[in-house]
């Protein structure tokens, strides 16, 4: 810990950002923290995940005028979002967690609604979140909670169920009670690493709190990770869902396994349908083998009750790629007439 202040303490939350190349964003970050009445009650953990821009100096700057005393800052090789999380986790000494990505910010209400709930000693407190363009304006909401279940209550087969069928695997959407997770919980090198993570942290809750008005800014930027398809998204999202399989055991949370899986097996068509052009192809012969797996994995469940089924969805995801390629097409063409009339727009001035 870099200062005597920052060792004694008695937070109750750790807030976990990972941050990697976000030089014009951290300090908007850190600062929706440090300048909330409440940030006595928070230790804020920065991970910079080997960046190679001024995203630690920046960060470095704010924990000086802060005098250290809420931010651990720590510089690491470059690892993923993953391994940053897990070296964040191993730093936590509060019973509550949550997480921020470096490009991302909480809105000015976020403490002052989420700190008294923890003395409420729910297991999770779930809210809502806005989408912000570059320039920190809003876009739209994000609806992580629905209105009507605004408040506290036990988690039961309905609570777990309803997070599995709208399956909002966000990890910022929500603050938990720190032995939720096993250790260095986030899978290496995985993308889609929150769906590997939180279904299990899900169940493990005893109890949840749901808050109805967004207390995030999640950014939606050009050249962020989530904007690009890859095959080994496809993959990554394969061995999460053989991990969800594998939890089976004919047992009251097949059902919450089963959904989780089909949930995963979408996001896969999703992805599969954006893939190059080069290996689409792989792509479809891996979700084909995500499909023999839950006919395998389900095979015994079928014949007590009726099991959720994964539809045509080899026809469906080449409807899909059609529709995205038209989409680009279309994007590409206006991108040129939009460079065409910037291009033209100093001779007709002459």
């Amino acid at each position: 810990m870099t200062t005597q202040a920052y060792r004694t303490r008695s937070p109750l939350l750790t807030i976990i950002i990972a941050a990697y190349n976000v030089e014009i964003y951290i300090d908007d970050a850190l600062n929706s923290l440090l300048s909330h009445p409440f940030i006595d009650a928070v230790d804020i953990i920065v991970i910079d995940d080997g960046s190679q821009d001024r995203t630690y100096a920046v960060a470095q700057a704010v924990v000086e005028a802060d005098r250290g005393e809420h931010v651990l800052l720590i510089h690491q090789s470059n690892g993923g979002l993953s391994d940053a999380r897990n070296k964040g986790c191993a730093h936590v000494r509060t019973p509550y967690v949550g997480f921020l990505d470096g490009d991302d910010m909480f809105l000015p209400e976020f403490l002052s609604v989420v700190i008294p709930l923890l003395a409420g000693n729910w297991d999770m407190i779930e809210y809502n979140a806005t989408i912000i363009n570059d320039r920190n304006e809003p876009l739209l909401d994000l609806e992580v909670v629905p209105p009507v279940l605004a408040g506290g209550r036990d988690t039961d087969r309905k609570t777990v169920m309803h997070f599995a069928t709208r399956f909002h695997c966000f990890m910022w959407a929500r603050v938990y009670r720190t032995t939720l997770f096993d250790p260095n919980p986030f899978p290496i090198a995985r993308h889609y690493e929150d769906a590997a993570v939180l279904p299990s942290v899900y169940l493990r809750a005893r109890s949840v709190y749901y808050v109805t008005k967004p207390l995030i800014c999640y950014r939606r930027r050009f050249g962020s990770i989530t904007q690009t398809h890859l095959l080994q998204q496809v993959h990554d999202l394969h061995a999460t869902g053989r991990e969800a399989l594998a939890r089976c055991n004919g047992g009251e949370h097949d059902e919450f396994w089963h959904t989780v899986y089909r949930k995963v097996f979408r996001r896969a068509c999703h992805v599969s349908a954006r893939v190059d052009r080069a290996v689409f192809r792989d792509a479809l012969n891996l979700l084909g083998q995500m499909a023999i797996d839950y006919q395998v994995a389900t095979r015994a469940a079928r014949r007590g009750r009726e099991v959720g089924s994964l539809g045509r969805f080899i026809s469906a995801v080449r409807a899909d790629r059609c529709v995205f390629l038209i989409k680009e097409l279309g994007k590409k063409v206006l991108r040129r007439e939009l460079y065409r009339s910037q291009q033209e727009r100093p001779a007709m001035r002459q």
